[in-house]
């Protein structure tokens, strides 16, 4: 596993950490390898009984990497290097036979509010940023994010936050269904710990039961929309508009370093 993520057991809880502090946690392909390759190692492991996604320094994740997303790829290229990333961390998802808490702070932009949506349950503070911008930079959202928005907070909820790319703080996250709680930022850690050990708790065997049962009822198209939704931001980067896109989002931020 690359050092852009991270994993370790504490009292039989895994921890898949989001390791690029400097970068905000930005996704590129190393990263979301490592994602995927942690999520199969949590579902390997036998002192894990539940698992918590969340990410070092200021923000869980700030979605696409901005510095590494404009590089013009082929149609070939995409099919052999993020498709199969992302069906990847799709087929682990689906198939982790255990809880997935995101705990959530600082920002879940983008990605990062798509990888914060695969998890089964959200934990959040109320000043965590959230948003899905992709439309705002040429590209779509994928990794089955769009399949699971519309069945998390609804159809319509869904396609205002896709159409319109707007971000939004926790406490409107709450009020739409996108995260479960809130919790002030000092306490998030240990909130998210004391609920992963009550789930620890019970019966590992029914809970992953009950975690097959609700996937098996939504998993008629799951891993197929994923796929689909990669292929449409490969659509997305081969037309060219994700170039322009993301040279206005690495102005944004050069603009925002400089302000006093």
């Amino acid at each position: 596993m690359s050092d852009s993520v991270l994993y370790e057991v504490r009292e039989e809880v895994a921890y898949i950490t989001l390791n690029r502090p400097d970068k905000l946690n930005a996704m590129d392909d190393d990263l979301l390898a490592g994602v995927a390759q942690a999520l199969a190692q949590a579902s390997a492991d036998t002192q894990a009984k539940v698992v918590v996604m969340r990410g070092a320094g200021r923000v869980f994740c700030a979605g696409g990497d901005v510095h590494d997303m404009p590089k013009q790829r082929t149609e070939a290229d995409y099919r052999a290097t993020r498709l199969p990333i992302e069906q990847n961390i799709a087929q682990q998802v689906r198939c982790l036979g255990k809880p997935l808490i995101a705990q959530v702070h600082g920002a879940a932009m983008g990605g990062g509010c798509v990888l914060a949506a695969l998890c089964d349950v959200r934990v959040a503070t109320p000043d965590c940023k959230f948003g899905l911008p992709e439309v705002r930079f040429g590209t779509v959202a994928s990794l089955g994010g769009i399949f699971l928005l519309t069945r998390i907070i609804g159809l319509g909820r869904a396609f205002e936050l896709l159409y319109l790319g707007d971000s939004f703080n926790g406490t409107r996250a709450l009020e739409m269904g996108l995260v479960n709680r809130l919790v002030p930022p000092e306490d998030l850690a240990n909130a998210v710990h004391a609920m992963a050990l009550k789930m620890a708790g019970h019966f590992g065997r029914e809970m992953a039961l009950t975690r097959k049962a609700i996937w098996d009822g939504l998993d008629s198209d799951f891993l197929a929309a994923a796929q689909q939704e990669t292929l449409g931001a490969m659509q997305a980067h081969l037309s060219g508009d994700v170039i322009q896109g993301f040279a206005q989002a690495q102005q944004m931020l050069a603009a925002k370093k400089v302000k006093p």
